[in-house]
């Protein structure tokens, strides 16, 4: 019994984050260097991935104040939704016939879409698992730890295949894996996970939904929350959204990607154990602000490299990551404190909770692609200007910590 329920339902439902993070870096971080490679603009590309974000930011509180109306049986439908979805846009968008900006627009939207209706009712799980509060760190730990295992897994990819990662011949295989894998383990998820904590019925009409955002708000433990959250993401999104562009044009050094990367996300799941230990001792949030300042100390090296540096660069790769485990682990569990706290006092409120989440964190990536790629642009990045360089400096490592920086003083009282 304790080892069916304390260790394989953490791990079931986990396993379905490894397919899925293996899209997060073809996504974000190749994906506009591929359509850039096939002749789309780089500023175009920017722009199309900005709008499908944005408006993949709209539809996210919707899909979960609809979760929240269906039943058990129906959630499980509309992932089966989503994922016949993903698997149809996705090839779209990886393998296009021909692209062009309107191509990568349309199939991007589907694209999120199927993501939010997977990720959803994925995430919203997690405030139904358990009532105990530490015991949810365990799932969403596992659920992240399987992510950077999914982040790794697609890093070694090309390597192992001698493959360009941002390549078609990389994508031709990367999609039947995806497609595979993610059948598998989400059919295991569904099919296996318990469920034991159900929401009482909600006390509000569905033409109250006003009222449940402004009970949101006024909730204190989400209204500090949800600011903090959203800027925590948006320092995160910065990074991940110019690794690429930093380490090839400012580092120079296109060869060592793979490695770098790899260096992030193992130092993330070496170090994920100890941050959920140290929160169930010191508490989730001193744990994650813990987190948070050793991403800052460790990101303002990068104002002392030079071209080439790629010890340096390695050394501050692994140190960042370190916090990597925390930083995505500990959020999810406060998240599903509030959400189950929220639902049992006033009905199913897991899926709208977790789609303004999910909403916040999409807007912070449109907005670190809608800032960033303008500004670069501005500055003559086409030419590589001094300008556009010294930019790729501030908007990589300085800005990124002054808002994480800003991130701990609107934490500093939470216990």
């Amino acid at each position: 019994m304790w080892f069916s329920r304390a260790w394989t339902q953490p791990l079931i439902y986990g396993l379905p984050a490894w397919p899925l993070a293996m899209l997060g870096i073809p996504l974000y971080i190749y994906l506009p260097n591929y359509y850039h490679q096939m002749g789309v603009e780089l500023a175009l590309i920017g722009a199309m991935l900005l709008l499908a974000r944005v408006t993949d930011v709209i539809s996210d509180p919707l899909i979960g104040v609809w979760r929240d109306k269906l039943t058990i049986k129906s959630r499980k439908s509309m992932v089966g939704v989503g994922w016949l979805l993903l698997l149809v846009s996705l090839w779209q968008l990886l393998l296009p016939a021909q692209a062009s900006a309107g191509h990568l627009l349309v199939w991007a939207l589907l694209v999120y879409l199927a993501w939010s209706l997977i990720m959803i009712p994925y995430q919203a799980m997690t405030a139904e698992v358990t009532r105990q509060v530490h015991r949810k760190t365990h799932f969403t730990a596992s659920r992240e730890a399987l992510a950077i295992l999914g982040v790794v897994s697609v890093l070694l990819l090309p390597v192992i295949l001698d493959l360009a990662p941002d390549s078609r011949d990389f994508f031709s295989l990367l999609f039947p894996l995806i497609a595979l894998s993610l059948s598998l383990f989400l059919g295991l998820m569904l099919w296996r996970l318990r469920l034991p904590v159900v929401a009482k019925k909600p006390t509000l009409s569905a033409s109250s939904k006003r009222g449940l955002l402004r009970l949101i708000w006024q909730d204190p433990a989400s209204r500090q929350l949800l600011p903090a959250y959203f800027l925590n993401s948006l320092a995160n999104a910065l990074p991940a959204t110019l690794f690429i562009l930093f380490v090839d044009h400012y580092l120079e050094l296109s060869t060592q990607t793979g490695v770098l990367l790899l260096a992030f996300f193992i130092a993330g799941i070496l170090a994920l154990p100890g941050w959920t230990w140290l929160a169930k001792r010191i508490g989730k949030y001193q744990a994650w602000r813990g987190s948070m300042l050793l991403a800052c100390i460790s990101f303002v090296w990068v104002f002392t490299l030079e071209s080439g540096d790629f010890t340096g660069f390695l050394i501050i790769s692994f140190i960042s990551g370190l916090s990597l485990g925390a930083d995505v682990a500990l959020p999810s569990s406060i998240q599903a404190d509030i959400a189950q706290r929220l639902s049992q006092q006033q009905g199913a409120l897991n899926g709208l909770l977790f789609g303004i989440w999910g909403m916040l964190t999409k807007l912070a990536l449109a907005l670190a692609v809608g800032i960033a790629f303008p500004i670069l642009g501005w500055l003559g990045w086409e030419q590589q200007t001094q300008q556009s360089l010294d930019a790729l400096v501030w908007l990589y490592a300085g800005l990124p910590v002054f808002i994480k920086l800003l991130v701990l003083f609107l934490l500093k009282n939470t216990k």
